[in-house]
C-alpha cells in the first residue's frame, strides 16, 4: 500500500458536489478490498462512522436497483466479482459535478479537523482516551451489523476525523474487509501504514485486533507530536506515563506483539466486537442482513446515547 503524507489531503481533491449541492467524497470502485463494506456503511448509523450515501453509475445502462449489472471480472474471480457487485447494486446512485472519471462510491464530507491536525495543547488523557473509545465503539458496531469480524486495517491519525461535536470519527475504508474469506483482495495482502501496522500484518495475518495495535500508535503518535514511525520504545514509554494508568495500561495491551492480549484493552462498558461465541451458526454471506432506515437497531444504551445527550441539552437551554 502506498504510504500517505497526509489523508485528509487526499480526502480533497476527492470532494467533489453532488447533483442537490451537498459537498460528498467520492472513492473509486477499483480501490476497494471488500465491497461489501460500502453497504454496511451505507446502512450503519453511528456518529463514529463517516456514511456511504451511494455510487455513481457503474457501467453505460446502469439505471441503479431497476438494472442488475457486472463489474468486469477475471475469470477465476467471476463469482466473487458477480457477488461483490449484487452488494453495490442496492446502493442508490447519486449523480456528482463533475462526474468521476471511474464508478467510484459517494460518501459523506465530514466537517472537522484529521486527528494530525489537532493542537498539542488540546489534547489530555481524558480526551484522547474518549476518542480511543469512539473508534472502538464505529468498529464494534461495524462487526456486530456484519455479523462478521470486520477490520479497517488503516487506522492512523489522517483516517480520524474529529468532528465539530467533538466525536473521533473513522473514515477511508478502502482497505477495509468483512474477514470471511470473501474479500474481493485475498486475504493475505500485506496492508499496512508504515509505523501503525501491527506486526502480524507483515506476515500476512490480517485480524481485528490488528486495528487495536494502528490505534494506538495513532494515540501515542499525536500525544508525542511525531510520526509514528520514528517512535522508539523509550519514546512510547515516556509518553505512556504522561498518560492516566488505567489509560497508559489500555494503550500497552494494544501494542503486544500477541493479538490476544490486545483483547483487554476494551473497556468494560465499551460495545464489544462480535466474536466466534456470538456468531449465530446459520450466519451465511447468501443471507445476512444488516440494519435497514425501517429496522435500525441502536448501539447505545440510554446511559451512553449521544443522541438523547445533545436533546437533553437542547431541551435544557429552552
Amino acid at each position: 500500500m502506498t504510504i500517505v503524507a497526509d489523508e485528509r489531503r487526499r480526502d480533497e481533491r476527492n470532494t467533489i458536489l453532488a447533483d442537490d449541492g451537498r459537498r460528498v467524497v467520492v472513492k473509486p470502485i477499483e480501490d476497494w478490498a471488500d465491497l461489501r463494506m460500502a453497504e454496511l456503511l451505507h446502512n450503519v448509523r453511528s456518529p463514529f462512522l463517516a456514511r456511504c450515501l451511494g455510487r455513481t453509475l457503474l457501467e453505460d445502462g446502469d439505471a441503479g436497483d431497476r438494472r442488475e449489472g457486472r463489474i468486469a471480472a477475471s475469470a477465476e474471480h467471476k463469482d466473487l466479482e458477480s457477488f461483490s457487485y449484487d452488494k453495490l447494486k442496492h446502493l442508490p446512485v447519486i449523480e456528482c459535478l463533475p462526474v468521476p472519471a471511474t464508478p467510484s462510491l459517494v460518501f459523506e464530507w465530514v466537517h472537522g479537523r484529521t486527528m494530525r491536525e489537532i493542537g498539542r495543547n488540546e489534547l489530555s488523557s481524558s480526551v484522547l482516551e474518549r476518542w480511543f473509545d469512539d473508534i472502538l465503539d464505529g468498529l464494534s458496531w461495524l462487526s456486530r451489523c456484519a455479523g462478521e469480524s470486520v477490520a479497517h486495517l488503516d487506522i492512523s491519525p489522517d483516517n480520524i476525523i474529529i468532528t465539530e461535536m467533538g466525536n473521533a470519527l473513522l473514515i477511508d475504508f478502502t482497505g477495509a474487509r468483512i474477514l470471511d474469506g470473501y474479500a474481493r483482495t485475498p486475504g493475505t495482502s500485506r496492508i499496512f501504514k508504515e509505523g501503525y501496522a501491527a506486526p502480524e500484518i507483515f506476515l500476512g495475518d490480517l485480524l481485528p485486533e490488528s486495528d487495536l495495535y494502528a490505534l494506538a500508535m495513532s494515540v501515542l503518535s499525536v500525544w508525542c507530536n511525531e510520526p509514528a514511525v520514528i517512535l522508539n520504545q523509550a519514546t512510547k514509554r515516556s509518553a505512556l506515563k504522561k498518560l492516566t494508568p488505567s489509560f497508559a495500561g489500555r494503550l500497552e495491551c494494544c501494542l503486544s506483539d500477541n493479538p490476544i492480549v490486545r483483547r483487554d484493552a476494551w473497556s468494560p462498558s465499551s460495545l464489544k466486537p462480535i466474536t466466534e461465541k456470538d456468531r449465530p451458526s446459520h450466519a451465511r454471506h447468501e443471507n445476512r442482513q444488516t440494519a435497514t432506515d425501517e429496522d435500525d437497531p441502536c448501539p447505545y444504551s440510554f446511559s451512553t446515547c449521544p443522541f438523547l445527550e445533545v436533546a437533553y441539552i437542547l431541551c435544557s437551554s429552552e
